[in-house]
């Protein structure tokens, strides 16, 4: 599902973000344990409905077919091959998805000469990513170029890892370390900090990159950091939990440390 919001919202977040909120909202309303316009994943697409207005709807969701619809484009195989070269970078984004959800592999050489064609380095990382979904080795080794590139905006780049980090491959991590440790954009420290937790086989690096966050000049991110250490169960780290609680200033870093440090106690006492 792609949460409706104004043109290019799918390329500016990326088609990774999307299906994380698709997979996320799908799986809990199945189990029915909070309704789908309380699920915020890190990477949602547009607000959802602030907590405090109780009864206000949940914004309009719509699929990958629905947002092509939106633009006018037949979900048949010709139209969305066309689709691919579509002005709107949110058109040849969708089309690629729908292409890669119908599990259309005659369709997988069009997307990745459209990959390669791509100058929008978001879009060119949502192609990659359809790619990827069909199985392309090419798509893949795409992302892991995109990944490393210092000059591609950070935010592909951390969508590209979370593509490549899918196919439990360890070449992004590295540039994920660096985003996290040397963005100037705190907002983008935290998403990476969030995507270095979530990257699949690396706890301990992960672990480390929180460790050295909680020192980070923004709250935001030593938030984030205590958050991470507490998902990753890294009691090993109390103490730099500890350690950081003694010279924070910020009251609600100082909640999260102190929770976070409360659990992982727990947990070293389970064990």
């Amino acid at each position: 599902m792609v949460t409706k919001c104004s043109a290019g919202s799918v390329r500016r977040f990326g088609l990774f973000a999307v299906w994380v909120l698709l997979m996320t909202a799908s799986a809990r309303a199945q189990d029915q344990e909070e309704p789908v316009s309380q699920v915020a994943p890190a990477g949602q697409v547009a607000p959802l409905a602030p907590r405090w207005l109780a009864g206000t709807p949940p914004p309009p969701v719509e699929t990958f077919s629905d947002g092509l619809v939106r633009h006018h484009v037949a979900l048949t195989e010709p139209a969305l091959s066309a689709a691919l070269r579509d002005p709107d970078g949110e058109v040849r984004s969708l089309a690629a998805a729908q292409l890669a959800s119908m599990d259309d592999h005659p369709a997988l050489k069009k997307i990745v000469q459209a990959m390669q064609d791509e100058r929008d380095p978001q879009v060119q990382v949502n192609l990659a990513g359809a790619a990827s979904w069909l199985g392309s080795r090419v798509g893949i080794a795409q992302l892991e170029t995109i990944c490393q590139d210092v000059n591609v905006p950070s935010t592909a780049r951390l969508d590209a890892a979370r593509y490549v980090s899918n196919k439990q491959l360890a070449t992004c991590f590295p540039a994920v370390r660096q985003i996290a440790q040397a963005d100037q954009d705190a907002t983008i420290r935290v998403q990476a900090v969030i995507a270095a937790v979530s990257y699949r086989g690396q706890a301990d690096g992960a672990r480390m990159i929180a460790v050295k966050a909680l020192k980070d000049v923004d709250p935001a991110v030593r938030i984030t950091a205590a958050d991470a250490l507490r998902s990753l169960r890294a009691t090993s780290e109390i103490g730099s939990l500890e350690s950081a609680l003694q010279g924070e200033s910020d009251e609600t870093a100082r909640e999260h440390l102190r929770d976070a440090a409360r659990v992982l106690r727990l947990d070293a006492a389970a064990k």
